[in-house]
């Protein structure tokens, strides 16, 4: 009666027990058996002749219900084994991770100051270069005015003598002593 492939008689009744529960909508009988082919609970009278589970694979309910009972079962360990291999990972793993990110962070920052340190210091030398390059551009353009200006002081003097010495000659000599000293004139 309880092995697949056979059926309940319709003097078998509902299996042991007491019947509490829902009943059959079709026969009125409780649900004690189990359909495998429609996949749902049926009454002894669904499984017996002129029943629409005649020839299909029936089993108790209860057993159906112990089968299931025992699939929870393996999950719920499988689910506890999956629970504690997740602990072990964020307990033994986690941490070792954490601790690598946090000293490859530090390695990466260390890295970072000493380049920008060096790019710092290159760029302050490059600096101080072009700094005193502008400053030695600014001295000899200094030096350059100084010079031009000592030069053109002294030809503005000798232009001003030779110009005090023509206003001399031309108020002081005549026309004959003006005429011999055309070639000294000119000279100056």
């Amino acid at each position: 009666m309880s092995s697949e492939g056979t059926e309940p008689g319709p003097g078998s009744g509902p299996g042991p027990g007491p019947e509490p529960g829902p009943l059959c909508p079709d026969h009125g009988q409780a649900l004690s058996w189990f359909c495998g082919s429609e996949r749902r609970p049926v009454c002894a009278a669904c499984t017996g002749l002129g029943g629409r589970c005649r020839g299909h694979r029936i089993r108790r309910a209860e057993e159906r219900a112990e089968e299931l009972r025992n699939k929870i079962v393996d999950q719920c360990e499988r689910l506890q084994l999956q629970s504690a291999g997740i602990s072990k990972y964020m307990a033994d793993v986690l941490p070792g991770k954490n601790q690598r990110a946090v000293s490859m962070a530090s390695a990466a920052r260390e890295l970072v100051i000493q380049r920008l340190s060096l790019v710092r210091s290159l760029c302050e030398s490059e600096e101080q270069r072009l700094l005193e390059q502008v400053h030695g551009e600014e001295e000899r353009a200094h030096q350059s005015i100084l010079t031009q200006r000592v030069h053109w002081a002294e030809a503005l003097q000798k232009l001003d003598t030779i110009r005090t010495s023509l206003v001399g000659m031309l108020t002081h000599l005549d026309d004959l002593q003006l005429i011999q000293k055309e070639q000294e004139i000119f000279e100056r």
